[in-house]
Formats: C-alpha cells, sequence, structure tokens
C-alpha cells in the first residue's frame, strides 16, 4: 500500500518521514534491525571491523546478530561478543589480478555479497570504519533500501575514464545523473530486498568494471544507482546523523561527536572510539579528510611503496 502511493512520486529521496508517517496511519511497527553486517577485507583492517562490532554490541542492544564477512578467519579479531558471527568468504578469483586496484576491487565485491549472509528479516550493513552510537528503529519495507545521501553525481566516474561508454547496465537509468546519491557506507532494507538487490550489484559491478578502465579506484555506488532504478527499489533518506562523516564534519581539531549522530563513518585513528567509550562527551582529535582519502583510496603501487617507505 505504501509502495503503492509512492510510486506517484518520481523523486529518488523520499524522506524517513514520509514513510514513518504512511506506516504509522497503517498500523506498521517501527522495528530495529536485526542482523547489522560489517564486510571487512584485508588484515589492515582488521582493528577497525572489531572496532565496528564493539560500537554496534554496545549501542544496538535489540539486534539479534553482527556478522562480519571477509577473507579474514574469526581468530584474527580476538574475543568478540557472542552476538558475532565470522563468515569467511573467498572472492580471488572474481578479482581481476593486473587491475591497479585489486585491493578496493576484492573489497567491494565481498561487500555485494554480505549481505546474503545475514539470517534475519531485516539488515543493516555498515563499512568496516562506520560506528553506531545508537539503534536504527524504522519500519522496513519490502522493495526501500534506506541510507543517507552524498552529494556528487555518479556520471563524473565516466567522466573520468577518459572517453564516452555504452554501458549496458546504464540504459534506462535517472540516478547516476542525479546532483545526489544514496551512500552505501549505511544500507538497511529487509532481507528479501537484500536478495534482489546484493546479487544484480555484483553483477552490475563487474559488467562496469570490467569496461571501465582501472584509473580510479571502482566504486560501488555507480552500479548500485543502476540497481535500484531497474529494479524500482524506492530510496528512504534516513537523514543527517546516519552515516556522519566524521573527517569532514570534525576531522583535523578537537571536538566532540554531537549527541544527534546515530552511525559515524570513518573516524581516525580508531584508537579515538576507546576514548569515546569510556567518555561520550570527550573532545576526540580524528584526521581530516583530505589525509582520509590519502590512506584509504590507493591502488597497488602507492601501496606497495608506501609500505616499503
Amino acid at each position: 500500500m505504501i509502495l503503492k502511493a509512492l510510486r506517484r512520486r518520481k523523486n529518488s529521496r523520499i524522506p524517513i518521514k514520509t514513510i514513518e508517517a504512511e506506516a504509522t496511519r497503517l498500523g506498521i511497527e517501527r522495528k530495529p534491525v536485526k542482523s547489522i553486517v560489517i564486510p571487512v577485507v584485508g588484515a589492515d583492517y582488521v582493528e577497525e571491523a572489531k572496532v565496528a562490532v564493539i560500537f554496534a554490541d554496545r549501542f544496538c542492544p535489540d539486534a539479534e546478530e553482527i556478522v562480519v564477512v571477509g577473507d579474514q578467519l574469526g581468530e584474527a579479531f580476538g574475543p568478540l561478543p557472542s552476538r558475532t558471527r565470522v563468515v569467511n568468504v573467498e572472492v580471488d578469483d572474481q578479482v581481476p589480478v593486473d587491475h591497479a586496484y585489486s585491493t578496493i576491487y576484492k573489497s567491494r565485491v565481498t561487500k555485494l555479497m554480505a549481505p546474503l549472509e545475514a539470517q534475519c528479516d531485516s539488515v543493516l550493513m555498515i563499512d568496516a570504519d562506520m560506528v553506531m552510537l545508537q539503534q536504527l528503529n524504522v519500519p522496513l519495507l519490502d522493495g526501500c533500501m534506506y541510507g543517507s545521501f552524498r552529494h556528487g553525481g555518479m556520471q563524473q566516474k565516466l567522466k573520468k575514464a577518459g572517453r564516452k561508454f555504452r554501458l549496458t547496465e546504464l540504459r534506462g537509468t535517472t540516478r547516476p545523473y542525479l546532483k545526489y546519491h544514496l551512500n552505501s557506507a549505511f544500507l538497511a532494507g529487509s532481507l528479501s530486498t537484500w536478495h534482489k538487490v546484493s546479487k544484480l550489484w555484483l553483477q552490475y559491478y563487474h559488467g562496469i568494471w570490467g569496461v571501465l578502465p582501472d584509473n580510479q579506484p571502482p566504486t560501488d555506488q555507480l552500479p548500485l544507482c543502476c540497481v535500484l532504478d531497474h529494479l524500482d527499489i524506492r530510496s528512504i533518506e534516513t537523514g543527517f546523523w546516519t552515516n556522519w562523516p566524521v573527517s569532514k564534519q570534525i576531522g583535523g581539531r578537537p571536538a566532540r561527536v554531537p549527541n544527534q549522530v546515530i552511525s559515524a563513518h570513518g573516524g581516525f585513528p580508531v584508537s579515538e572510539w576507546y576514548r569515546y567509550l569510556e567518555d561520550p562527551d570527550a573532545e576526540l582529535e580524528f584526521i581530516d579528510s583530505n589525509q582520509t582519502r590519502k590512506i584509504r583510496y590507493l591502488n597497488n603501487e602507492e601501496k606497495t611503496h608506501g609500505a616499503a617507505d
């Protein structure tokens, strides 16, 4: 009933208040997400993923499971909360060995498969550098994907490729060309919606980045835009305080994390989050966004030289 009404709206950004008001009218409950999925690839990211697990366990008490999905075995993380499962997946056969960003390519492939490891009917997937500071309570409807939006149309990825491409995945789409896109670092949906989205998301990811040159980090958000259009999935804007960008908001200066934040993304060094656990009102010192990009989005050669230095 709600989705039928939403189909009359051409705007791909539907405020969460619209969904909540209609759900209340129809007697549909706001429920906490039951599965929190955290994809992580590479030993370098184990510590931040462990911090994400600790925060999810502390601040999302109604979640039934926290699922860590990636190439690391459970022993790598040490002791974890009892609700945590570590699922080991191997995707090396899906990664082009000569891709300039093969490590990032692999992490994206793992991420697109990760929600399918959830066992509950409502699933929130967060990046390994995301910490939950409050529980997400929303009416998760089939056919909707919930998250925050970021500025920057995905067509910029095509421009950076250096020439015009006729990608099959882009046919009949509008979202890749819009001013704002649904950011994939924090996405929630019903399990049935995830089963529809994840498989096609993986297919489109390979289709797009198998054609585009490897002169930029392969993003999972361009194929996501195409998938949402082709499956007619409604994207629900969860608001400013979900997927709150730490490095952009308070990076480079001592500051406290506002009480309104539901989930905080990209706070480095992660050791500062342990200080938050001791005192949520403490002034923390995170690096700024320019430094973050320099250490997070390296190609293989840059990573090798950095290790050598």
